[in-house]
């Protein structure tokens, strides 16, 4: 049993069934952190207000500080943070071993089934709330309202929702046990129903007291006769009101009351229900128009599909009913995709969504085509999940007549299920869709803006505006706008201090992401000689903790006007020294959106591009001195770069160097050998401090930028042969094709200024 004084790390910590059992392990006194790379802000406030400690990300040196580790089901056994935690000896167990564990100090009443477990327990525990009974409870998903998914107190009673995916079932010994359904699923684990089976009757046989079972449910046939002692049958025919929470969940809420009668005897009945604000993503209205209805919900079983979409049917026969469906794993859809099928030919119109594989890899037998071969009397259409999806659906459907659009599956179907909603909402106007999809998926910290102006937050002070603009709180909300990026099919680009960027006078159509917040700009000491640094930290500030720390070997960043993020992914350099001579590791989001933590041998880096991070986002970096020395010493040396840098390069505004040095010279060089400097275009000038930078002497345009580095390199190649490639970043287009560059200088996608 896990005690206070153990300090217990939650890895996948967002996920449905871990946060709640996370906070209720914070509540009990317990010592509870939490990370997971796909975090959601209501879930992680729900988790820092319940007292759990979250984490960006974990170090393979911090693990030593825990004293186990739990994961999610969703978690691969190979994650590193898994991997690393069994090299140091360091227990790890499933959600569901977990809860098992803390289970035997209180008598458990374990929900099971193969589908309604969720809204069951949300039953229950909505009851408990409005008899005032102070039992346990600790749900596998949110509620639609506020009430939250947890509550912790001194009782003996303990609900909770008991998952059979994963095979944790086992590790259950409930007081109660409360058996909803038994269909065979999860073939991935239960080659055959009757393996589910035996998980269910050996559960069954580890109960103490008593197994509710429905009237009429056949799942006794094959109990034992000490089984058969211990079930108490229920009625499942209760009718709790009209509306789609209540009609659908008929029997889940005869479970509910007969649960809560074993706890009060005789306290519950059906009007106790009648406040149930239903759980999220099960029969959630989206959107409600005149002429078209959006609902979500999470089945993922070829029987709950059947009972969702007969139920809507019956309710609205006068509506064109249309499914729109995620299949959820490999495994699930090659054991079901006949089923599926026949189950969503109950609709009108279907179409299909690019199947959720969660860890799978992909299997033969269960891909969408496959799936989409089993329909019969015409294959649905297939969307993308994004805008351009979004718009075809529109399109197919004939609001001239009532519709009913269902999505449908337990993936990420959620995010092209509100996409669509807040497109129509929105009249099509995708700014302010934009606006109210992100705007309910960031913490209150994000700031966001349509056409924000972009001149003032870069070095040179040119420049249009961003179209999309954000500044995240937190690493929470910089994948909420990653996911709304992919969603809306937009350019991402990121932004520091905005030195080496060269904005251009249409402005940028995509999202440009700025980390000023406080939480990116953040400077850790790990050790003597390492640092932890967020991608917002001044370089400046980087090396005036260094100076008082006694590292050694960052001096040269004191005076390049940028952050961290922008230094990682350009490997900045100056006085002969290059970020990653001082990086031990970087973390940062890849191009497909993925969490990672590398080395720094990992890295393709040269002169001024780090080839993976140009592609991702650099989110922080460890960083190592190579020496250590005296405060004074150090920074004499930063105030002797410091002195050189006014010596020879321009107070005026501007983006830093221009060019890049060619091979076997120096840009600066030849502009001032062939007497460019002071050059003029307009506002912008070629600096007569150094030959190498354009600067801003007023009123400058970014048109005026780009001709005068037009009219520089045509001047220098016809007169030494040399092609200056532009090192500044060029955002809102392409030199590429303003200046006809060798194939290989790639237009800009994803990076950091």
């Amino acid at each position: 049993m896990s005690s206070p004084e153990d300090r217990i790390l939650f890895l996948g910590v967002g996920g449905m069934g871990m946060a709640p059992l996370a906070c209720w392990m914070a509540k009990s006194g317990r010592q509870v952190y939490g990370v997971d790379d796909h975090l959601r802000e209501p879930i992680r406030r729900l988790l820092l207000d319940a007292g759990v400690e979250l984490c960006d990300f974990v170090l393979e040196e911090q693990l030593g500080d825990f004293t186990s580790v739990v994961y999610s089901s969703a978690i691969q056994t190979t994650h590193p943070i898994l991997l690393a935690a069994q090299k140091k000896g360091l227990p790890t167990c499933r959600r569901g071993a977990m809860l098992a564990e803390v289970s035997k100090s209180k008598k458990l009443i374990a929900i099971v089934g193969s589908h309604g477990k969720t809204t069951t327990s949300g039953m229950v525990a909505h009851l408990l709330q409005v008899y005032n009974i102070a039992a346990n409870y600790i749900l596998g998903g949110l509620f639609s309202d506020s009430q939250s998914p947890y509550n912790y107190s001194d009782n003996d009673w303990l609900v909770a929702e008991v998952d059979e995916s994963d095979g944790t079932i086992d590790h259950f010994c409930p007081e109660v046990t409360v058996v909803l359904n038994l269909d065979w699923d999860h073939a991935d684990r239960y080659s055959s129903s009757e393996q589910l089976e035996s998980a269910f009757h050996q559960l069954i046989e580890r109960t103490q007291a008593k197994v509710l079972i429905p009237e009429g449910y056949g799942i006794s046939r094959h109990f034992s006769e000490t089984e058969t002692n211990k079930i108490v049958r229920y009625r499942s025919d209760l009718m709790i009101g009209a509306g789609y929470s209540n009609a659908l969940n008929q029997a889940n809420a005869a479970a509910a009351i007969a649960t809560l009668n074993v706890i009060e005897a005789g306290v519950a009945n059906a009007s106790g229900l009648s406040t149930f604000a239903g759980m999220a993503r099960r029969q959630s209205i989206l959107l409600q128009q005149a002429q078209l209805t959006v609902m979500e919900d999470y089945a993922h079983h070829p029987t709950e599909i059947h009972a969702l979409l007969s139920y809507v049917r019956d309710a609205n026969p006068n509506t064109r009913l249309v499914a729109v469906f995620q299949p959820h794993r490999y495994s699930r859809t090659k054991q079901f995709k006949d089923q599926f099928a026949e189950s969503l030919q109950l609709a009108d119109d279907v179409f299909l969504l690019p199947l959720y594989a969660a860890f799978e890899a992909e299997l033969a037998g269960g891909r969408l085509s496959e799936l989409v071969d089993s329909f019969s009397g015409g294959a649905p259409a297939c969307l993308e999940m994004n805008l351009n999806g979004a718009k075809q659906l529109l399109k197919a459907l004939d609001l001239n007549q009532p519709n009913l659009v269902v999505f449908i599956g337990a993936g990420d179907i959620d995010g092209f299920a509100s996409l669509f909603s807040e497109w129509v909402r929105a009249d099509q106007q995708p700014a302010e869709a934009w606006l109210n999809l992100v705007g309910e998926r960031v913490s209150p910290d994000c700031k966001l803006r349509i056409d924000e102006s972009l001149a003032a937050k870069t070095t040179l002070r040119v420049g249009g505006a961003a179209r999309y603009y954000a500044e995240p709180g937190n690493l929470t909300d910089l994948r909420a706008l990653l996911l709304s990026a992919k969603l809306f099919e937009l350019e991402t680009f990121c932004m520091g201090r905005g030195s080496n960027l060269l904005v251009s006078d249409l402005g940028f159509d995509g999202l440009v992401i700025r980390f000023s917040a406080a939480d990116w700009r953040r400077v850790e000491t790990l050790t003597e000689q390492r640092l932890w640094v967020g991608a917002g930290a001044r370089l400046k500030e980087v090396c005036g903790l260094a100076a008082r720390a006694g590292m050694s070997g960052f001096e040269f960043l004191e005076g390049i006007p940028g952050a961290v993020g922008g230094a990682l992914r350009m490997n900045a350099g100056a006085m002969g020294s290059w970020m990653f001579d001082v990086v031990e590791s970087v973390q940062f989001i890849d191009s497909k959106g993925c969490f990672q933590h590398w080395d720094k041998d990992a890295f393709h880096f040269g002169y001024r591009k780090v080839e993976e991070i140009s592609r991702g986002i650099a989110i922080g970096a460890i960083l190592r001195a190579p020496l250590a020395d005296t405060e004074n010493s150090i920074r004499e040396r930063m105030d002797s770069y410091s002195s050189s840098r006014k010596e020879s390069q321009p107070r005026a505004p501007s983006a830093g160097c221009i060019f890049k040095n060619p091979e076997g010279n120096y840009a600066g060089k030849l502009i001032d050998q062939y007497q460019l400097k002071g050059m003029r275009v307009g506002q912008a000038e070629v600096s007569d401090v150094h030959g190498n930078f354009i600067i801003n002497l007023g009123d400058a345009t970014s048109g005026d930028v780009i001709e005068l580095i037009q009219q520089i390199r045509k001047i220098i190649k016809a007169k030494s042969g040399y092609d200056l490639e532009p090192e500044v970043l060029l955002l809102g287009d392409s030199w590429d094709t303003l200046l006809n560059l060798e194939a290989g200088f790639e237009n800009l996608e994803i990076g950091h200024g």
